[in-house]
């Protein structure tokens, strides 16, 4: 019940810049902050019982989002060090995040140690974008890419239901089930506005107005956030342009056939878990990778459309046409996605070992 609690307000802070903002003040105050942080350590300690952790915050780590690990395989107490900026304790939001990956990631680097006769120096970047030169879930450089958080949920929703892959042939009678349309959820990222007219700049609003007349398309926005102004106002606004809706649990996305994957202040990230429901996903192409680009192409695992979204329509009418066709590239995405989470923990190891600052 303590952890339902503590994620419901994680997820209320989040989505409310009003709580956000004032908790970010909050914190500020020295004994909140050091308390806050000493709660989320103890709660390391006390779920990783058998590692021995040294959790501490550095002065000259200057990005709240960046954290550097050392494991030393001539300890013999096998101690993982943990350094987190001393910038986290104002970042409500970068602690957040730091929990939750490092919740993910801490039974990985246990038996790291295991895989290599050197001391071990790691520099990972836990904000959206990532950092060329760190360990990061969203970057250019392939080559220190690691697998993000919502894989690893994806990962653990295999594991705790038991999934198992489909069939092509049950895989298609169910995709047939799904409702012909292509249906999209989503919060107002892309970047922080202060009036409507910024709002109306950003990407998600201006593809949500584009497509509220065309059949069969569902664009519509249920969650604010990035906003410098009234909350009622700007819902308001959405409500009076016919593109905002309640929130929706992930399993209603399974219902249908199709998902657009449409960036905000990052990549799709949550777009994994839809490959997984064996939606046919109509991708943009990007400079930023996810780790799991590497193995997805287009028209073979996906359908390509333009940043703008605007040879969506296009491509959906060629998808009705070509429904065999359709059918086959979801389902490599899907199995494709599967078989990717499947060996998560290998990818994010084998990342770990080859990187190099």
């Amino acid at each position: 019940m303590q952890r339902n609690l503590e994620h419901s307000l994680k997820k209320i802070i989040k989505s409310n810049d009003f709580l956000k903002n004032f908790f970010s003040k909050l914190i500020k105050n020295f004994i909140l902050k050091r308390l806050l942080f000493l709660f989320k350590s103890y709660k390391f300690k006390k779920k990783f019982k058998e590692v021995n952790l040294n959790i501490l915050l550095k002065k000259e780590i200057k990005s709240p989002n960046h954290t550097k690990v050392i494991i030393n395989k001539k300890d013999s107490l096998k101690t993982i060090h943990i350094n987190f900026s001393k910038k986290i304790l104002d970042e409500i939001v970068a602690l957040s995040r730091a929990y939750d990956c490092f919740e993910k990631w801490i039974r990985l680097l246990k038996g790291l140690e295991q895989k290599s006769n050197d001391p071990i120096y790691l520099d990972f970047q836990m904000c959206d974008g990532g950092q060329k030169n760190h360990l990061s879930m969203e970057q250019k450089n392939i080559e220190n890419l690691i697998p993000n958080i919502y894989d690893f949920e994806a990962n653990s929703e295999i594991k705790e239901r038991n999934l198992s892959k489909k069939e092509f042939s049950d895989f298609k009678k169910l995709w047939l089930t799904k409702e012909n349309k292509i249906f999209w959820r989503g919060t107002t990222t892309g970047r922080n506005y202060k009036s409507i007219k910024e709002l109306n700049s950003t990407n998600r609003i201006r593809i949500c107005k584009s497509f509220r007349n065309v059949k069969n398309i569902d664009f519509k926005i249920t969650k604010i956030s990035q906003n410098y102004m009234s909350k009622k106002k700007i819902q308001d606004y959405l409500i009076s342009e016919g593109i905002f809706a309640s929130e929706v649990s992930e399993s209603v996305f399974s219902l249908y056939r199709y998902y657009p994957d449409i960036p905000g202040n990052s990549l799709g990230w949550g777009t994994v878990k839809k490959y997984l429901s064996g939606n046919l996903i109509f991708k943009t192409n990007n400079e930023k990778q996810l780790y799991y680009y590497q193995f997805l192409h287009p028209w073979v695992h996906y359908i390509p459309v333009k940043d703008d979204f605007s040879d969506l329509e296009e491509k959906f009418n060629w998808s009705q046409k070509n429904i065999d066709e359709t059918i086959k590239i979801a389902y490599r995405g899907y199995i494709t996605i599967f078989d990717y989470l499947q060996n998560i923990d290998n990818y994010f190891i084998n990342s770990l070992l080859k990187y190099r600052i």
